[in-house]
């Protein structure tokens, strides 16, 4: 199947409109479709080496880079701006840090430790990690190591917030402060539109020595299936040899169009398909493949989601609901044209 991005159809249509060839009216215009369907990942840090300092990541499965930046928080409660994220072994902890202890998490990311530097150990007093999506991405949930709920040292402010590309936050939720070595799967909502996650460690006394790890999201991916296919199209010629009720080869699927008035154009849907082809008026160039089209799709053809929406908003054009600007009307135009020729959709029919 073609694929062509939308603004280079826009381009071509444009292009197009303003030539005075009398050849194919869709000769050089291309038609496609950009279809998308939900993949889900997981970022679980275990593409990164424990011990190494990341300001970017890819998830096991390619998606990426996603931008990390953590900043430490020092004894004094000031933010210290230089990149602490650092990758940390939970199955083999370092430093002080056994509350960071688990058989199977493996690796996770902590915010490094201010003045330690020769083997990860996490920030005593706690900071903020923000990691930046390539695109937008709905985020599902994500786990948290310890958050600690000692008396006088309470991470009991610690939260996760979620932002859209403008910076408007779209969703939070406070961490739950659990204990030494606690584990928690936080549900973030399936929240949609999110180019942005922070995790704040905050609270009482000395905090923050929390991780995070195995954060799901799903984001829009190529369309890899197939949609459903049956039946074939004929081209604009064979439904005007195929339009005379008193031969033999008669498609009786005129029944349905030849004496119908085709919307507020003064002419029937025979009418107008049996006008000469014209490169000067954008009404009759969408008219005729929009009228080819309903009849193979009366006649059994399958569709495809972007001829359905070509379909449904050139009708509300010629039922005078919307003014679509010239290039939109040719794109829809040469999409039609490209199912009817068989290049997207079902196919070309046999020719007889």
């Amino acid at each position: 199947m073609k694929k062509i991005k939308l603004p280079l159809l826009f381009l071509s249509a444009l292009l197009f409109y303003s030539c005075n060839q009398d050849d194919d009216l869709f000769a050089g215009l291309k038609s496609g479709r950009n279809g998308n369907a939900t993949v889900c990942d997981n970022l679980t840090f275990e593409t990164a080496e424990a011990g190494n300092y990341i300001d970017q990541i890819s998830t096991g499965d390619g998606f990426g880079s996603i931008k990390v930046y953590a900043r430490a928080r020092n004894s004094d409660g000031d933010f210290v701006n230089d990149n602490r994220a650092m990758i940390f072994d939970s199955e083999h902890p370092t430093g002080d840090d056994a509350d960071l202890y688990t058989t199977d998490w493996g690796k996770v990311l902590i915010i490094q430790e201010l003045g330690e530097e020769h083997e990860p150990n996490d920030n005593r007093w706690g900071g903020d990690i923000t990691l930046t999506f390539p695109e937008a991405v709905t985020v599902k949930s994500m786990r948290v190591l310890d958050v600690d709920n000692r008396e006088g040292d309470n991470e009991n402010n610690s939260w996760v917030y979620l932002y859209d590309a403008s910076g408007k936050e779209l969703h939070k939720v406070q961490l739950v402060p659990r204990g030494d070595n606690s584990k928690q799967t936080v549900d973030l909502g399936n929240t949609a539109n999110v180019t942005k996650l922070k995790v704040v460690l905050d609270g009482e006394g000395i905090v923050g020595s929390a991780a995070i790890d195995n954060i799901a999201f799903c984001f829009a991916g190529e369309n890899t299936e197939e949609e459903e296919k049956y039946g074939c199209t004929q081209l604009r010629t064979y439904w005007l040899d195929h339009s005379d009720p008193a031969t033999e080869h008669y498609n009786r699927t005129w029944n349905s169009f030849a004496k119908t008035a085709f919307f507020n154009s003064g002419q029937t849907y025979l009418e107008l398909l049996q006008r000469l082809p014209s490169k000067g008026n954008a009404y009759f160039m969408l008219a005729q493949p929009y009228i080819t089209a309903k009849l193979n799709i009366k006649s059994g053809a399958s569709t495809t989601p972007e001829v359905d929406e070509a379909l449904a908003g050139a009708t509300q054009f010629f039922k005078g609901e919307t003014s679509p600007e010239v290039a939109q009307l040719l794109v829809w135009a040469a999409l039609l044209d490209a199912y009817n020729k068989g290049d997207i959709g079902p196919g070309r029919c046999p020719e007889e």
